[in-house]
């Protein structure tokens, strides 16, 4: 039996804006060489994006939950990461698919609190994890997405897509994540 087709790069964001009624995102599929510097750096890695991005802000990052959905089996939510300093900064727009049967109970119930990004979650949890670089994106912002980070925003923004697997090689989650103008 074939494999199934992974989902398209923009997938769980792509699912998360379909349900909300507004149109596909203006994007490319770019190589990680066409990124620039400092994106490059946060987005050009094997790891999570909390730990890269609290590194690089030198803050630690919460999240501002936009939109989620809960089954009980699967998880979506649309969010912004951003900083716990006042003012806030928006250091991530994303959109996050988790497989909440391929955590443990405590992680579960951290992950539907949404105050913490995943990746705090695992990392602080001990979950082992890899992640998977599915690719990365130039995007054209629209106006949900200026709402969302609050600031103006030039005319691209690159961003990347992830999955997240457990020890055994299950999917944990799938992940688009795009960063704000540096």
């Amino acid at each position: 039996m074939p494999a199934p087709n992974p989902p398209g790069l923009l997938y769980p964001l792509s699912l998360m804006r379909h349900a909300r009624g507004l149109p596909g995102l203006d994007h490319e599929v770019v190589e990680a060489e066409e990124l620039p510097q400092p994106c490059r750096q946060l987005l050009f890695h094997e790891g999570d994006m909390t730990t890269r991005l609290e590194n690089f802000f030198r803050a630690s990052v919460r999240v501002r939950v936009l939109r989620s959905s809960n089954d009980g089996k699967v998880y979506f939510r649309e969010v912004v990461l951003e900083t716990d300093q006042q003012p806030a900064r928006p250091v991530e727009y994303g959109a996050i698919e988790i497989q909440l049967k391929n955590l443990p109970e405590f992680a579960r119930d951290a992950v539907i609190e949404g105050k913490m990004p995943l990746g705090a979650i695992l990392n602080q949890g001990r979950i082992p994890y890899s992640c998977s670089l599915r690719g990365f994106l130039q995007v054209r912002p629209d106006e949900s997405m200026r709402s969302a980070f609050g600031v103006d925003l030039p005319k691209r923004l690159f961003g990347r897509s992830n999955r997240i697997d457990d020890h055994s090689g299950d999917p944990i989650a799938h992940i688009v994540e795009i960063l704000p103008p540096l």
